[in-house]
């Protein structure tokens, strides 16, 4: 080897190439995340100023809403402030069936003033013993009423005792003349004119905050109690009651009030009480016409002259000289309803033999309701219905154009005067139980919970495991229940197993 053969040596910059390296990898990290903090510095940037804008739109929205809140403030106190100042009461009367007492009518337009104070000052009574009503002053009273129809009915049944028959609308100027705020209506003749005006009227107040108390003298007709159902809860509602209330008013929890000093506690009666003392036999003397005209027919249930005999014939020759026949066991059993007179039975000259006895007859079935082992109400079931009774309560209805009354023939026991069903003449067996079918298909409201032994409703479905109609059924709640009787209750109050 010579000297300038120098041995091979290691490159000085490998030692800074790795370094080199792990620094160049370093920056660009570095600049990556640089990058990533200016993206994420402009992101925020952006999202700031997002914020501030709306932040900006909230403080202006939260400013027009707190003027916009102090202003509905004001206005609901303005409004509080009104509705309490003035609160006031409103009374509807339907007046076909609250009645104003006959005596205060016979007065004319001073009963009816006598009547308006009177009924002015139960009412301010009656509102100071309650305080949700006491801070009430005004009072409007609104009656609608037909007065022809109210005038006759009170005329014929012989209640009103005098024979002027526009005493009832003497008697509705002087009730408005003593009191402003009260009001006489006269809706006519019309069926439901009267039940039209006093619902509407009603409506309208019920929606009227400044209407503290509103008061409905209409318990006499079960058909405001379907109309009070949407009602139920509501604390200004008050009923007045006159005569007593319909059934249906029973489940109801409204306040209620009488003023018997203002209105008949009874209903209008059909007939005068005169004829009704005539309901006796008419052997006895009562009768004091002439002996040339025959005395009136007087129908069994003592509602007064249905019909007048015909005279008696005149005999003939030969009927005068045939000896009288003997009478028979028929005639013998009839002692007063005849075709001849009494002048006709005083020109006789044979003695007429009368049976006085007393007839037994068989006792009616006592009145009684069934109940299941589950304390449920069961209906007695029905006979099947004669087609040709179903078909003449069919011709009836299409010829006066209403339903039949089911309480005047059913129970007779219809007192509403203004009725609105079709009273008529009295059905027949056959027809009466084909009115109870349809009654029968009509839902009690108080379903098997009924106790009312004269009910004619149905309180069940007929097939509650089988029901043809299924949830469509009127009794689809009652589906289910055991139809078999276990218990008969009656109107004493006795028991007996079925």
């Amino acid at each position: 080897m010579s000297r300038y053969d120098a041995p091979e040596t290691i490159d000085p910059a490998q030692a800074y190439i790795a370094p080199f390296h792990s620094w160049e990898a370093l920056a660009r990290e570095r600049g990556r995340i640089e990058q990533d903090l200016a993206m994420s510095y402009t992101e925020l940037v952006n999202r700031y100023r997002e914020k501030c804008a709306e932040c900006d739109r909230e403080k202006r929205n939260a400013m027009i809403w707190e003027k916009e809140q102090r202003m509905s403030e004001r206005e609901l106190n303005g409004l509080k402030a009104a509705a309490e100042s003035s609160p006031f009461a409103f009374v509807v009367v339907d007046g076909d069936g609250a009645v104003f007492r006959e005596d205060l009518i016979a007065r004319g337009e001073e009963g009816g003033g006598v009547a308006a104070h009177e009924l002015h000052q139960q009412l301010k009574a009656f509102f100071h013993e309650n305080p949700l009503f006491s801070n009430i002053d005004t009072i409007f009273v609104h009656v609608a009423l037909s007065v022809e129809g109210l005038s006759r009915a009170l005329h014929a049944s012989g209640t009103l005792p005098v024979t002027d028959y526009a005493a009832l609308s003497k008697f509705g100027r002087g009730f408005c003349r003593a009191q402003p705020l009260f009001s006489f209506t006269d809706v006519g003749y019309g069926k439901e004119q009267a039940d039209h005006k006093v619902r509407k009227l009603f409506e309208v107040m019920e929606k009227n905050i400044q209407c503290r108390c509103l008061i409905l003298a209409g318990s006499h007709d079960n058909g405001y109690a379907t109309f009070l159902e949407s009602f139920r809860g509501n604390h200004k509602i008050c009923l007045l009651e006159t005569t007593p209330p319909a059934a249906d008013f029973r489940k109801f929890t409204f306040k209620r009030v009488a003023f018997p000093s203002v209105f008949r506690s009874e209903p209008v009666p059909s007939k005068p009480a005169t004829l009704q003392a005539f309901a006796a036999p008419i052997t006895s003397p009562l009768y004091l016409g002439s002996a040339s005209s025959p005395p009136p027919i007087l129908s069994p249930a003592g509602n007064g002259i249905t019909s007048l005999p015909s005279p008696a014939p005149t005999a003939s020759p030969k009927l005068a000289t045939r000896k009288p026949s003997p009478p028979t066991a028929a005639t013998m059993s009839k002692p007063a309803v005849q075709s001849n007179s009494y002048a006709t039975v005083g020109r006789s000259s044979a003695p007429i033999t009368i049976n006085i006895a007393s007839q037994k007859k068989p006792a009616a079935p006592r009145a009684s309701y069934q109940l299941n082992r589950d304390n449920e109400r069961v209906d007695v079931p029905l006979a099947k219905p004669d087609p040709n009774a179903v078909k003449s309560l069919e011709d009836r209805r299409q010829i006066s154009g209403m339903n039949l009354c089911n309480r005047y023939h059913l129970a007779n026991s219809c007192k509403n005067t203004n009725c609105n069903f079709n009273h008529g003449e009295r059905l027949n067996a056959a027809e009466m139980l084909a009115l109870r079918h349809k009654t029968r298909n009509l839902v009690c409201n108080t379903g098997h919970q009924c106790r009312e032994i004269t009910c004619n409703l149905g309180h069940h479905c007929s097939n509650p495991g089988s029901c043809y109609f299924g949830d469509d059924c009127r009794f689809s709640e009652m589906h289910g229940m055991d139809i078999t009787p276990t218990i008969k209750i009656y109107e004493d109050g006795t028991r007996e197993v079925v």
